[in-house]
Formats: structure tokens, C-alpha cells, sequence
């Protein structure tokens, strides 16, 4: 037993250094991977405990095992694994001070380890060093529990909801869509654009629309809770019950049937929110680790390995979903909350629909096409590759689109139930986005802060008819004293926000940033809103196929044009086969093509897309991996059912173009 216990420690130290602490070190300070999943205290103690001992027990009882049949083997066994947690070790160690191919740092890693357990066979200081780096991994486990983020969700228990009273028994629909920018919605004239979203243009009609609203945060985690608290966020605090105990599910959780759908918060306790049940035990686990399986990966591989993986900046959790299963979940969980809208009881129905956020796949009409990669886009912001980024701003509109084709069924729901006239009905956004090359897609920053600061906000009184424009600078903070008033309820904690229908001084806007809250002159942010609105005027104004290099070429046959036979250069078409038979009727349709091309040049160079002779996009090509690729999206009415003759060409000067 002795003789297998410092081995044991050895193995444990070793482990502990090499995977449990940069596990611990990100996930600690990003509590949220546990509270946006609803984990309990006993998964995040279970997962903790588990990931520190579980495997170097295991690699320790499978070593005891062969050791039964020969120690030799055994031995050798116990030497590969120190040799591999080694070199896993060092490898993140270089990666994290070095961009090198993995190529180079593998080996080079691999190399390591090697000497290392060599060292560790040979020399008996090197095996009482690890000896004393057996507590590291105990160390690490505390601190993970009880000094990081995590502490909230392990050590503090979920209060007794503290339900107000409320007499009114007026039905309330709080939907929040994620990532809408006001400017997207909007027409050349500032107006919201009837014919790209006639939903969101309808609503506005029968509501009042608060022109000048802005969020107060960059990140659904603090947004949302904002909302539903009417108070600035601070960043650190978990969008959980027990951070956030005030909120607009406990004010009127007393006289409302409850009808929630939260994606990344957890703010409706469950006491009143039974509907809203976790899975069992083992699903949770099986999530959590399958998840942290693809994270720490990303933690220790070499950048061009990273690239390779699975996205984990994307969402919280479901890291191995594809991006259909992805928005098939967010979709499905709608679906319910639209059939949650019936009974006798006044409900209070509150969704936050995770669309347009990408995965950006979706067009107007409903159908998807394989989204997959965003060419441009980089953790966190956009390259400098300007078409990539006016293509991402193409698929979000298009996205957008299929929002506010959700919105209609929203509203027809109501309307086939009873409810729409006699609900106050609050529809907006938890924050914007932006598009601009070398910027930050979300987060505050100077450059693009009228993007993601501006969302919409449309506001229906119980009984409202006549549409309203108010123009007057106010902030999603305002949403529950306005619901409040509006329902002649009292709240019974102090809120930072004003309900949207009293009267009130012109003040700064307050955004809650990375770095602190800072203000913001209204007037000069929609000043810099109306620049950007008709940077996107000039940009789809005429339509959203119409971006890319020689804009001109559109919807030109290809027998008016200069057409050169196949030369030096080839191109690889994804979809060639789904092309073959295309099915108009189907969910899926190749309405995106991507590829590879070779030969003649090298990328970028500008292309054009024909279909039935005629050409319907133009395009550029962009390096990627060390290919030249390319993507671009084709107008879903220049599809036709069956076999379709996609043509490819690379537009040289003149314009003449090369067949591909």
C-alpha cells in the first residue's frame, strides 16, 4: 500500500498542475459556465472533487492491475503517464508565451516530457519534489470552492422567494430578443423598415417605440438581470436567484401564473417557476464534462490546433452541439413558451430568445442553410478583412429577419388567445451588435458604442391602438418600473430606473463597461447612429446580396459578358452535391457556397457567382488555414428545385471574367 501511495501523489501533483488548475483557474472566474446551467451546488462539488482525484486514481488502480501480471509493464506505464502529464505541462506553458505552430510545439512538448520522466526515473530529488507538490492539487481545489466566483453558487443557499402582492390582474409579455441593434431595424428615413421586418413594423403601430433606447450592459449576464431588477448591473454578481432576490418574477409572482423561458439566466426562483426543472444528475454531469472536455483543449493546444476545435466563445455550454442543434433548441424552446399562452390565471410570460445572436444560419423565410464558420470573425471581435465583415453583417440581417418572422408568431399567438389587446406587451433587446473592421463585436468600446448601446424597445399598453414615437433618451432599466406602473403595483426595493411614461430630466446615459460605468451624451451617440445607419444604407439599401466587389456584375447574364474558358486556377465547391437536388420544400438549403480555389493567384481575388446563366452575387476570396477559400451567400429566389448549374468566376480587370 505504501509502496503504491507516493506514486499515487506523484501522479496527483502532476495531474493537478497540468489539468485541474488551468480548469479551476478559468472556469473559477467564470462562474457562469455553472450558473447559466442551472448546476447545484452538489455538481459544482462533485465535478471539482471528482476531476481532481478521479483520474490519477484511475491511471493508479490501472497501473496496480497490469502490475499484477508484471511489474515491469507497470512500471513503464507509470512513467508514460508522467512522461504525458509532463509534457502537457509544458506545452501550455509555451503556448501561452509563444504563437508557434504546433508543428514546433508539440514535438518540442513531447520532447519534454520525455526528459522529464527520465529525470523522474533517475534522479530521487526530482520524485520528493513531486512528493511535496502533492498538496498543489488540494490547494487548487479550495481555492477553486472557496476563494473564486464559484463561492456564490457552492456556499450560499437559495433564499425563500420573498413573493409581493400585486391587485392587477392585467396580463404582461416581456420579450427580450438577444443582439438586435436599433440601426439594423431601421429604414434610410430612420423609420423601422416595413418591408425587411413587418412584424417588428406592425408592433410599432399598435405601441409606443422609445426610438433612443440603450441598454445598460454589453453582456446578456448583467443585461438581462438589469432588466428584470431595474438596476445598474455590477459585474462579478452570478444572473442567479440569490445574487438577484428583487425582480420582476417575485413582484408579481403572487398574482400571475408564471410562464418563464430563460436562456442564460436563472433569475425565477424555483420554488415559483416549477415548470423550469433541471435534468437529472447524470445528464447534468454528462453535460458538464463533455463540455469541459472541449474546453481544456483550448486551454493547452497550440492556436492552429484551437482553430480546429469546436467554439467555446459562442455560448456557455453545448460546446459539441452543431449550430443547427444549437438554434434548433433556442427555436423549440419558443415554440413552448408560445404555448405556455393560454389559461385562466393572468399569466406573466417572460422569454429571452437567443435569436438573432449567431450561430447566423437562418434566412427570412424560415429556412436554414449550413452556417457552420464565420470567416471574420475572431474571439471576441472582427478581423481586418472588410468584405468578411460586411458578409457577417449580411447573415445577421438575414437572421434578423427570421427574429421578426418569430415576433409575428408571437403576436398572433397573443391575438388567437385573447391576450393581445388586454396585455402590456414589452418587446426589446438585451444589447446590440456591431460590424465594423478591427472592432469589438460587443463589448463598449468608443468606436462602436452607438451599435451596441441602441436597441429597440416597443412598448404596448393594455388596450393601445394608436402608435407613438418618443424620442426622449431612456434605458432598459426603465422596463420594470415601467411594468410596475403601468399595473398600479408598488415596488417594494429601489430601483435606479424611471418608469418610461413619467416625466423626466434629460440625463446621460450610464453604461456599465469592463473597466466601470462611464457616460455617454445621447445626443451625440444618435448623431453617431444616424452615421451608421447610412453606412448600412450604402451598404444593403438596395438589398442585402448586393455587397462585395463589382456590385455592377449583379443579375448581368453571363452571355452579355466577357467569359474566358477554364484556365490555371480551380475551384472546389462544399455543396456541389446538394446543388445536384435541391429541395425548395426542405428545412435546409444550400443558399450559402464555400470552397477552396488553387492555382492562377493567390487570395484575395475578386469573384462572381452565376446561377442559370445570370449572375447573382459577387464575392471575394480570403486565405484561411493556408488555403485560398472562399464563401458567399446566393439570394434564396435564384434557388430552383432540382439540379442547379452554379458557375464560378474570378473577375479580372476589364471586367473579364475566368471560369473557375
Amino acid at each position: 500500500m505504501r509502496s503504491a501511495l507516493r506514486p499515487g501523489l506523484h501522479l496527483a501533483a502532476l495531474w493537478g498542475l497540468a489539468v485541474a488548475q488551468p480548469l479551476f483557474d478559468v472556469l473559477g472566474e467564470d462562474a457562469e459556465f455553472f450558473a447559466v446551467r442551472d448546476s447545484t451546488r452538489w455538481d459544482i462539488l462533485a465535478f471539482a472533487v471528482g476531476i481532481v482525484l478521479i483520474p490519477p486514481a484511475t491511471i493508479l488502480g490501472l497501473e496496480a492491475l497490469v502490475g499484477l501480471i508484471d511489474r515491469r509493464v507497470a512500471r513503464a506505464l507509470h512513467l508514460t503517464a508522467v512522461a504525458a502529464l509532463a509534457g502537457l505541462l509544458v506545452l501550455q506553458a509555451a503556448t501561452d508565451v509563444a504563437d508557434r505552430s504546433s508543428l514546433v510545439l508539440v514535438p518540442a512538448a513531447a520532447l519534454a516530457g520525455v526528459a522529464a520522466a527520465f529525470l523522474y526515473a533517475r534522479y530521487a530529488p526530482v520524485r520528493s519534489l513531486l512528493t511535496v507538490l502533492s498538496v498543489a492539487p488540494i490547494f487548487f481545489l479550495v481555492v477553486f470552492l472557496f476563494s473564486s466566483p464559484v463561492k456564490t453558487l457552492v456556499l450560499e443557499r437559495e433564499p425563500e422567494p420573498l413573493v409581493h402582492g400585486a391587485s392587477s390582474q392585467t396580463p404582461v409579455v416581456v420579450v427580450i430578443f438577444d443582439e438586435i441593434s436599433t440601426t439594423s431595424l431601421l429604414d434610410e428615413a430612420g423609420a423601422i423598415d416595413v418591408e425587411r421586418y413587418p412584424s417588428f413594423a406592425a408592433l410599432a403601430r399598435d405601441s409606443t417605440w422609445f426610438r433612443n433606447a440603450a441598454t445598460v450592459d454589453a453582456w446578456t449576464v448583467n443585461a438581462v438581470p438589469a432588466i428584470l431588477t431595474g438596476l445598474y448591473p455590477e459585474h462579478g454578481r452570478l444572473p442567479v436567484f440569490s445574487e438577484h432576490p428583487d425582480n420582476l418574477f417575485t413582484l408579481l409572482g403572487g398574482s400571475h401564473r408564471l410562464e418563464i423561458s430563460e436562456s442564460l439566466t436563472q433569475l425565477c426562483p424555483h420554488d415559483l417557476c416549477p415548470g423550469v426543472g433541471r435534468p437529472p444528475f447524470p445528464r447534468r454531469m454528462e453535460s458538464l464534462l463533455s463540455d469541459v472536455a472541449v474546453l481544456y483543449p483550448h486551454l493547452v493546444l497550440p492556436n492552429d490546433l484551437r482553430r480546429q476545435l469546436p467554439s467555446v466563445t459562442d455560448t456557455w455550454g453545448a460546446f459539441l452541439e452543431s449550430s443547427h442543434e444549437r438554434t434548433r433548441r433556442r427555436i423549440n424552446a419558443f415554440g413552448d413558451f408560445l404555448a405556455s399562452l393560454e389559461g385562466d390565471r393572468p399569466p406573466l410570460a417572460f422569454a429571452h430568445v437567443m435569436l438573432p445572436h449567431l450561430p447566423w444560419e437562418f434566412l427570412p423565410s424560415g429556412r436554414r442553410y449550413a452556417g457552420g464558420d464565420l470567416p471574420g470573425f475572431e474571439i471576441g471581435g472582427w478581423n481586418d478583412d472588410e468584405f468578411l465583415v460586411q458578409q457577417g453583417y449580411q447573415r445577421y440581417l438575414l437572421q434578423l429577419g427570421f427574429a421578426d418572422r418569430l415576433l409575428g408568431d408571437l403576436v398572433g399567438r397573443l391575438r388567437a388567445s385573447g391576450l393581445y389587446d388586454r396585455a402590456l406587451l414589452v418587446v426589446t433587446a438585451d444589447h446590440g451588435v456591431s460590424f465594423r473592421p478591427g472592432e469589438r463585436r460587443r463589448a463598449f468600446r468608443d468606436s462602436n458604442l452607438d451599435d451596441v448601446a441602441f436597441t429597440p424597445l416597443l412598448v404596448k399598453r393594455p388596450g393601445q391602438e394608436a402608435s407613438r414615437v418618443v424620442d426622449d433618451p431612456v434605458q432598459t432599466i426603465d422596463i420594470l418600473p415601467t411594468i410596475a406602473d403601468v399595473l398600479g403595483v408598488e415596488i417594494p426595493w429601489q430601483v435606479d430606473g424611471t418608469s418610461l411614461f413619467e416625466e423626466r430630466e434629460a440625463e446621460p446615459f450610464l453604461f456599465v463597461g469592463d473597466e466601470g460605468r462611464f457616460t455617454a451624451d445621447p445626443q451625440a451617440l444618435a448623431a453617431r447612429r444616424e452615421e451608421s445607419l447610412r453606412r448600412q444604407v450604402a451598404l444593403f439599401g438596395d438589398g442585402l446580396y448586393g455587397i462585395g466587389p463589382n456590385p455592377g456584375l449583379l443579375d448581368r447574364r453571363l452571355d452579355e459578358l466577357t467569359v474566358r474558358p477554364l484556365g490555371t486556377a480551380h475551384a472546389e465547391l462544399d455543396q456541389a452535391e446538394a446543388l445536384e437536388a435541391v429541395d425548395l420544400a426542405a428545412e435546409e438549403i444550400p443558399a450559402r457556397l464555400t470552397g477552396t480555389i488553387s492555382g492562377g493567384a493567390n487570395a484575395p481575388r475578386s469573384l462572381a457567382v452565376a446561377l442559370g446563366g445570370r449572375i447573382v452575387a459577387v464575392a471575394r476570396s480570403y486565405p484561411a488555414g493556408g488555403e485560398e477559400r472562399f464563401s458567399v451567400l446566393v439570394p434564396e429566389f435564384s434557388l430552383r428545385q432540382g439540379a442547379n448549374r452554379v458557375e464560378l468566376l474570378w473577375v479580372r480587370p476589364g471586367p473579364v471574367l475566368v471560369r473557375l
